[in-house]
């Protein structure tokens, strides 16, 4: 009988563990299944907010997404959340916030699907508030990263470390704003770039600051190029001791082929060329899509001409260096 008792007992006991099992999974799976559901809500909202950055959305948003990163720390999906808070806060003019949240998510989750954006939406944001430098740290690391450096985000790094910081307000420049409208960087600041010359020494407009400068995007194997040539050969011998420099941004896609000519013509001013043809990395700066294709700039790196060839390239080279000249003098200190 006591057997019996006891029998009765532990299966009573074993019923109701299995209930308690079936409880508490059905209760994870219900955790879970709210936890997934907000979730998307993010996510939904998220969408909507790229559509329409209205304010109510955007603070909804940001609030949902505070409270599940709280929540739900360990989340697998969490770096996307953080991605999402960063931006939505981005959106809504939080930036310094938004800066903590994209912090969170690069220096914790460095494999995330969103490290990559987040790293170049940090560097923008710190452009944002004038910490330039900052800035600067971010997109190196992603410009130099082994995993991302290769990638659309990369890129943008690169091309934002390739400005100069006064003309970074922490927005992605856009290449295609002037393409096929020279015109459209007369009286704008030039777009300046650090590279290399063929010679391995460093490049870019900054170095040649006080001169004018005729900045020169061509090639080799573009006909009117050459045909330009002798003009623009014949403007740097009478001004290349009046402060005045020419930079060659070449399009070639052969060293060889580049090389051969400027020795063939005697021509010594400085070249860039990364053998990228028109994807070359300054002429992506600038929307080239056709060539010849000049700028003349001023001693202060303003864009004041463009396109000016043949007959009148010489007039226009003279009268922009007679007004840097004119204003060198009347900075010297009068003589004793």
């Amino acid at each position: 009988m006591g057997s019996h008792n006891g029998f009765h007992r532990y299966s009573l006991l074993i019923a109701v563990g299995c209930i308690l099992t079936v409880l508490c999974v059905s209760f994870v799976n219900a955790a879970s299944i709210k936890t997934s559901y907000k979730y998307q809500e993010i996510k939904r909202l998220h969408k909507m907010a790229l559509q329409n950055s209205e304010s109510a959305g955007l603070n909804m948003l940001i609030e949902k997404s505070r409270a599940f990163i709280a929540e739900n720390p360990k989340y697998k999906r969490i770096d996307q959340v953080y991605y999402i808070f960063g931006n939505a806060l981005t959106q809504a003019g939080h930036t310094e916030e938004a800066i903590k949240a994209y912090q969170q998510l690069v220096e914790n989750y460095p494999k995330a699907t969103y490290f990559a954006t987040a790293l170049l939406e940090m560097g923008l944001a710190y452009d944002r508030i004038d910490q330039h430098d900052k800035a600067d740290r971010a997109y190196h690391r992603l410009a130099g990263h082994p995993k991302y450096g290769s990638r659309a985000s990369a890129k943008t790094a690169k091309l934002l470390l390739q400005l100069e910081k006064e003309n970074r307000i922490g927005e992605v420049p856009t290449r295609a704003s002037h393409r096929g409208r020279p015109d459209a960087l007369v009286g704008k600041k030039a777009i300046d770039f650090n590279v290399k010359d063929l010679n391995g020494d460093d490049l870019s407009l900054e170095k040649y600051r006080g001169n004018v400068i005729l900045l020169d995007f061509w090639a080799v194997w573009c006909g009117p190029c050459i045909a330009e040539m002798p003009n623009v050969k014949q403007v740097y011998e009478k001004y290349k001791e009046a402060n005045f420099q020419i930079i060659g941004i070449s399009l070639d896609q052969s060293r060889d082929t580049l090389v051969g000519y400027l020795e063939k013509e005697g021509i010594t001013w400085p070249q860039f060329f990364d053998g990228n043809g028109w994807q070359n990395q300054v002429a992506e700066m600038y929307g080239i899509n056709s060539i010849p294709r000049m700028y003349l700039i001023d001693d202060e790196g303003v864009v004041r001409k463009a396109n000016v060839r043949g007959q009148a390239l010489e007039p226009a080279v003279a009268e922009l260096i007679r007004e840097n000249n004119a204003k060198l003098k009347g900075s010297e200190p009068a003589e004793k």
